[in-house]
């Protein structure tokens, strides 16, 4: 029996494989990118094929795939994945940011929902939830293929796990996100179901991250170049996996992430929840008792490649330029360049610069932008009611030592940068598998920067923030006076 744990990590942008020994040690990984298609019409779409092929070809690059003993999986939540009779993709996989249902429409959909919507999913209807795609699945999946559908998946990760094992399963997390879910039962509602007009056998089976999907089929195992028959574990959703990875999976604890988009997220015991809330509601991947808090907003890393296009400068140099700028003067950032979804759902919305001066460089607004990021995050942790002491920061985004400095600064609190953060999400699985394994537990992460608060400049911070937050309620109101 080998003794490494491979976690597949299917994300929006890339797939990440992950090796692990018996400590927690990640001893190997490789990282294959993902296309996503996006059209003027709202369209947002990925081939669920590329996961697997990508799968094979991070795979081959790992050494030690004889020792692999397990398999886990973290992925991309709220996908709609339409299947044939024989278990593979009907059409493209509909991203949750797909926006092709417009407020008029979701709203005529709201109307055909039970009242009760909020108390049984535990989360307020959100123009993302898969239900409304499912509700007007034509527009989705136009043509005859819309006969040929015996069943849906929501997850990326759930999407490979059926070409491992050829069964279609999914985690609480995920199975929280698509708004068919009942919080309150732990399992799919019939009411919900028979709304958006899918039958329970369309459905894929919950079971918790921990679980055991089934063993690895020999022809993935051929394509994999991993030994037959291992088990292959169930997993979790993203939000849940890098909850675990960043050690916010016990209550009264919090993160935020940092990536092209971001989150906040903590735990708390469900009875303290009280969902539906303004946040999301997710439950627990393991834990029955216990619910994954997270506000998702639409802009961070996005908004710095957004000043790298318009500038014509590479994100480096414009952080170079941003660093070597010192404490001089920048502009207020409101990050709303594509609407916004937490700590408001506003799609109306739009960013703004405020206090330009025609002295201000490349290096001043990407000041501007990593600060309004950092705005965006402390607005989101008040919405939810997460505790800000420290705040561990994981990652592409949280890489830069001036985002960090800026966090400490907005926050006023201590920021725990982890070295391997884009890895979260993998060692979250391994937290949750490692007791099924025999595996060593992970106490805690290593390798950790900690930045702290400058009082001076908290202080400014404190009040720019203020700044912010009257900017932004501005700016939801502009829409209105516009003809």
């Amino acid at each position: 029996m080998g003794d490494k744990l491979l976690i597949l990590d299917v994300g929006s942008t890339a797939l990440k494989a992950v090796l692990y020994d018996r400590t927690g040690t990640a001893v190997a990984s490789a990282t294959r990118p993902l296309t996503t298609q996006t059209l003027s019409d709202g369209s947002v779409e990925q081939d669920a094929r590329q996961w697997w092929t990508a799968a094979q070809a991070a795979v081959s690059e790992l050494p030690f795939r004889s020792d692999v003993c397990a398999i886990g999986l973290a992925g991309s939540m709220q996908n709609l994945i339409a299947l044939s009779p024989t278990g593979e993709p009907i059409g493209p996989a509909i991203l949750y940011s797909d926006r092709r249902l417009d407020q008029h429409e979701v709203a005529a959909l709201r109307d055909r929902l039970p009242g009760d919507y909020g108390q049984r999913t535990g989360n307020h209807l959100d123009p993302a939830h898969p239900i409304l795609k499912l509700m007007r699945l034509e527009r989705f999946l136009p043509g005859p293929s819309l006969d040929a559908v015996t069943g849906f998946l929501f997850g990326a990760k759930d999407a490979v796990i059926k070409r491992l094992t050829g069964r279609s399963v999914i985690d609480p997390t995920t199975a929280t996100t698509t708004g068919l879910y009942n919080i309150v039962s732990s399992a799919w509602d019939e009411t919900l179901l028979a709304a958006a007009g899918v039958k329970a056998a369309q459905m894929p089976k919950i079971l918790a991250a921990d679980a055991i999907v089934g063993p690895l089929a020999a022809e993935s195992a051929v394509a994999l170049g991993l030994p037959r028959d291992i088990p292959v574990y169930n997993g979790a959703g993203d939000g849940a996996a890098a909850t675990w990875g960043a050690f916010a999976d016990a209550p009264n604890t919090a993160y935020a992430y940092i990536g092209t988009t971001g989150w906040v997220a903590g735990t708390m015991d469900i009875a303290d929840a009280r969902p539906p809330r303004d946040s999301y509601t997710l439950a627990d991947p393991v834990e029955g008792s216990r619910a994954i808090v997270i506000t998702p907003f639409l802009c961070a890393g996005a908004a710095l490649d957004w000043l790298s296009e318009i500038t014509s400068l590479p994100v480096e140099t414009l952080l170079d330029h941003a660093s070597a700028g010192g404490a001089a003067s920048h502009p207020l950032f409101l990050p709303y360049l594509f609407g916004e979804r937490s700590p408001f759902e506003d799609r109306a919305v739009r960013g703004a610069f405020l206090g330009l001066d025609r002295g201000h460089g490349p290096g001043a607004l990407c000041r501007a932008v990593l600060e309004g990021i950092a705005f965006a995050i402390r607005h989101n942790l008040e919405a939810a009611g997460l505790p800000r002491q420290p705040l561990t920061v994981i990652g592409g985004g949280a890489r830069s030592p001036l985002q960090q400095r800026f966090l400490a600064e907005v926050l006023n609190r201590p920021v725990i940068a982890p070295a391997a953060s884009q890895e979260m999400p993998a060692l979250g699985i391994y937290r949750m598998l490692a007791p099924r394994l025999g595996f060593e537990p992970v106490q805690q992460l290593t390798g950790s920067v900690t930045v702290e608060p400058h009082p001076s400049r908290a202080e400014a911070a404190e009040r720019r923030y203020h700044s912010y937050r009257a900017a932004s309620d501005f700016a939801r109101e502009l829409p209105r006076t516009m003809p």
